[in-house]
């Protein structure tokens, strides 16, 4: 069985929790090992648990610098109000592709907030 392609499946039809189940056992097996840890460090965001999904997604750029692997770590931060992680990360996102343009939409917003707010 490929627990990858299953756990995609899953997501694809938004029962996370499931997909999260073979996500894991794709890591376990090193089944597109980074991809894996990204994936359900989404799943995570879906479901608004962004502290599990940090750790993951941690995981996965520890295996692959890859930009829209540090734009969900950075989204992570920033629903967590750590504006200061996620500017670090949205920075490092962008820096990898800076073609991205909801990077630099989310980095003009958090300026926009220091702006407002100084601190």
């Amino acid at each position: 069985m490929n627990y990858f392609e299953k756990a995609n499946e899953y997501y694809n039809i938004k029962d996370y929790k499931k997909a999260i189940e073979f996500y894991e056992k794709a890591i376990e097996y090193k089944e597109n090992e980074s991809a894996s840890f990204y994936n359900s460090g989404v799943c995570f965001i879906k479901l608004k648990e962004y502290e599990k999904a940090i750790n993951l997604l941690k995981r996965a750029i520890e295996l692959r610098r890859n930009s829209k692997y540090f734009f969900n770590l950075a989204y992570c931060y920033a629903m967590l109000k750590d504006t200061k992680k996620a500017l670090i990360y949205f920075n490092t996102a962008w820096s990898l592709d800076n073609n991205d343009k909801d990077c630099e939409k989310a980095i003009q917003l958090i300026i926009q907030g220091y702006k407002k707010n100084p601190r």
